[in-house]
């Protein structure tokens, strides 16, 4: 009986003992979510305002699904500005229907530089609109781009 108790008594201990070293030896091994490459050249740089707006993406072109944008605003000096809040809006117009794709832009650890994501779902030619809202005023465009 005093076997019976002993094991009964060890069974918590050593669950919680086997949960908490599988839990650390998961953080150390853990890679942490995929990274996808952003290009080293623009997508598309355009004139919004004053101020040259270039954004990047992984690879040369935006694609049907799972676009991760990386969009950087600079002054005329070369410089990275921060303008506040950002908006950018892909729209496709075809007979008897609109279709739009616009992701939540976010700020990053930089002044200056912004990330969003964008999911048009459909190939073919969109219209692009960025604008900005914030310390530099407010002020948008548009521009062509391709959807492969």
């Amino acid at each position: 009986m005093r076997t019976g108790l002993k094991i009964l008594y060890a069974l918590p201990v050593l669950f919680v003992l086997g949960l908490w070293g599988y839990l650390v030896w998961s953080r150390t091994t853990h890679q942490g979510l995929p990274v996808r490459p952003i290009s080293s050249k623009p997508l598309a740089t355009v004139r919004v305002h004053e101020l040259t707006a270039n954004l990047f993406t992984q690879g040369d072109q935006l694609r049907a699904a799972g676009n991760d944008l990386f969009i950087e605003f600079r002054n005329g000096q070369g410089q990275l500005t921060d303008v506040g809040d950002v908006t950018l809006q892909l729209e496709m117009k075809m007979p008897d229907m609109v279709m739009h794709s616009m992701g939540k832009v976010m700020r990053t650890a930089t002044p200056g530089q912004y990330r969003t994501t964008l999911d048009p779902q459909m190939a073919g030619d969109w219209t692009a609109t960025i604008g900005f809202s914030g310390p530099r005023g407010s002020a948008e465009t548009n521009f062509a781009t391709t959807v492969k």
